[in-house]
């Protein structure tokens, strides 16, 4: 099958189940390809993985794989890319990247993860970039991954099994709303610490 043609929800899944026994390994690996490499988007696989596993299971394959990925991207660009960030000695961008530090930094990945738009290999990129460790990244990445994946998965799973569109569309209204004021209690916590 074409790119193209697993760009549906249809096609996703009749390509997923090509796979037979090993489906759930093979979406594991598209998953994780996804994170560094968004070819496919990110919503269409997990509304594809509530339709091929179900609620829970489809959940726990998406999460694990969309973390695994984001983990390698980081560190690939922690070996390659902060040598290459030093060598610009752009005043800006050193700053930016030190403050990536510590609680801010969880913050701004936390922060980035539950914008539903934001492009999820620039947040990989710039934390492995930054002096950030790791167990701070995986932390934000892993609560600030959860919401949406629940809510895809679970639009997904009603499709085939509830058909019950007006909470598919209040999930889908609380996937926009809800990260949104999250941020905005987080910043205001933020400034008052």
């Amino acid at each position: 099958m074409s790119l193209e043609e697993i760009s549906t929800a249809a096609g996703f899944v009749k390509y997923a189940r090509s796979f037979g026994i090993t489906m759930s390994i093979a979406v594991f690996i598209i998953t994780l390809v996804q994170a560094i490499v968004p070819v496919i988007p990110f919503v269409l696989i997990c509304s594809s993985a509530g339709i091929l596993f179900g609620f829970g299971k489809g959940i726990a394959i998406i999460w694990a794989a969309s973390l695994t990925g984001a983990s390698i991207a980081f560190f690939l660009s922690r070996v390659l890319g902060y040598k290459w960030s030093l060598s610009k000695d752009e005043g800006k961008v050193l700053v930016y990247l030190k403050k990536m530090n510590g609680p801010e930094g969880f913050m701004v990945v936390l922060t980035l993860r539950l914008l539903p738009y934001f492009p999820a290999p620039l947040i990989n990129i710039t934390a492995g970039i930054s002096q950030m460790r790791f167990s701070t990244f995986f932390s934000a990445s892993a609560i600030g991954k959860l919401p949406f994946i629940i809510g895809y998965t679970y639009v997904g799973n009603n499709l085939i099994i509830g058909k019950n569109y007006f909470a598919m569309l209040l999930m889908f209204v609380a996937l926009l709303v809800i990260p949104y004021i999250i941020m905005i209690i987080l910043k205001k916590r933020h400034r008052e610490n």
